[in-house]
């Protein structure tokens, strides 16, 4: 039996509903949990605690690294603390604020 007409369009429209509802149950299969939230907003306190505890931290890794210029005995300069800056790693970089890094490394 040969299907004509408005028929045939039914059909075919019926089909790539179908077609659709498989690729679109498919991504939300596979899609996995949702995204925990990022974290504090900026300018909660819980923000601002961060944020003052990870420049403390900075400034007191800013200070080891001017000791161990002066134990390479080296006067401390904006050129070698920028030096030692660059040898942390990108993981150390991301979890410090380089101004306050700089800021103990020069000021102790």
């Amino acid at each position: 039996m040969k299907i004509t007409g408005r028929r045939r369009i039914a059909v075919e429209a019926g089909g790539a509903l179908v077609v659709l509802g498989a690729i679109v149950g498919g991504i939300v299969a596979f899609a996995g949990d949702p995204k925990p939230p990022a974290g504090p907003t900026e300018g909660s306190p819980e923000w601002i605690q961060a944020y003052d505890a990870k420049v403390k931290r900075s400034a007191d890794v800013g200070r080891v690294h001017a000791v161990l210029i002066r134990s390479r005995a080296q006067e401390v300069s904006d050129v070698l603390c920028a030096v030692e800056w660059g040898k942390l790693t990108g993981e150390q970089r991301r979890d410090l604020d380089e101004s306050a890094f700089a800021g103990g490394c020069r000021t102790s």
